[in-house]
């Protein structure tokens, strides 16, 4: 059953224009309850584009992909996080084909995005940061690399969000002052 905090988040994430749009609101839920409420609102309007549910409006297929996006970012996370612990290469299978295009370039690029990372977290050593931390900021910096269609301020955004959501409140922080930096050199170009 879905609960009214997620209902009402749908029918706000349906309606946002933008990609900053989805950002704020994802943002905002996140400050609220980690990633549960996002979650639940973007099930909903996945079930919705399915015709499986009247509570939220169907959306067409371009804004649910950009809905979609906000939490295939944390189903990638997880992904990444899983591999590193487990020092093995992502399991995709569960992932749609973005989400498994996302963990695989992240994978192959590791040793670049952290020798980048390394570079702008001064004081740090990568292997040093948190896994979580580390993850997010290799996520984020790939689609920097890679995602020119999506705005570095908006990737930054969802990289702080999720941050705070799986890390700490000083680990938000710390990844947008990290990436915050990448972009400023321009080292976010590779």
């Amino acid at each position: 059953m879905a609960t009214p905090e997620a209902v009402a988040l749908a029918r706000a994430l349906a309606e946002a224009g933008s990609d900053a749009a989805l950002a704020i609101l994802a943002r905002a839920a996140a400050d609220a309850d980690g990633t549960a409420t996002l979650r639940g609102a973007v099930d909903l309007l996945r079930a919705a584009g399915r015709g499986e549910t009247a509570s939220v409006p169907a959306l067409d297929p371009e804004p649910l992909a950009a809905v979609a996006r906000l939490v295939r970012r944390d189903e990638v996370l997880e992904v990444l996080y899983e591999a590193e612990a487990r020092a093995v290469r992502p399991t995709t299978e569960g992932l749609d084909e973005m989400g498994a295009a996302l963990a695989d370039g992240v994978w192959g690029e590791r040793e670049s995005l952290d020798e980048a990372i390394g570079a702008a977290a001064t004081g740090w050593r990568v292997e040093r940061l948190a896994p979580v931390d580390r993850a997010v900021l290799r996520l984020a910096l790939w689609e920097i690399r890679h995602r020119p269609d999506l705005p570095s301020a908006v990737i930054i955004s969802e990289a702080v969000r999720l941050a705070k959501a799986y890390s700490t409140e000083r680990s938000g922080a710390f990844v947008n002052g990290v990436l915050g930096r990448l972009e400023r050199e321009g080292a976010g170009g590779g």
